[in-house]
C-alpha cells in the first residue's frame, strides 16, 4: 500500500482511542490511500484539490460501521501535510 500524500506525525486523541476500544491503524490507512469514508461531496472536492495543491484532507468513519448511531470518527491531514489526527467528530 502506497500512500497518495504525506501524513506527518500521527497523533490519536485519547477520546477516539477510548470510543474505539482501540488505535486505528487501518482507517489511517484507508485515508492515506484515498477511501475517505463517508465524507460529503464538498468534502471530496476539496481533497481532490488538496492532492494537487498540498492542503487539508479529510475523512470520516464510523465509529461502529454496525451501528451508526455511536458516531463518528475523523481523520485529518493539515495543510502543511506534516500532521494526521485521528479524532472525534
Amino acid at each position: 500500500m502506497r500512500s497518495n500524500f504525506m501524513l506527518g506525525l500521527l497523533r490519536l486523541s485519547e477520546p477516539a482511542r477510548i470510543k474505539l476500544g482501540r488505535v486505528p491503524m487501518d482507517l489511517i490507512a484507508r485515508h492515506a490511500v484515498n477511501d475517505h469514508g463517508n465524507i460529503t461531496a464538498a468534502e471530496a472536492k476539496q481533497n481532490e484539490m488538496s492532492m494537487k495543491v498540498m492542503g487539508r484532507v479529510i475523512s470520516r468513519y464510523y465509529i461502529d460501521p454496525t451501528n451508526k448511531r455511536k458516531g463518528n470518527v475523523i481523520v485529518v491531514t493539515n495543510e502543511d501535510m506534516d500532521m494526521t489526527t485521528v479524532s472525534l467528530e
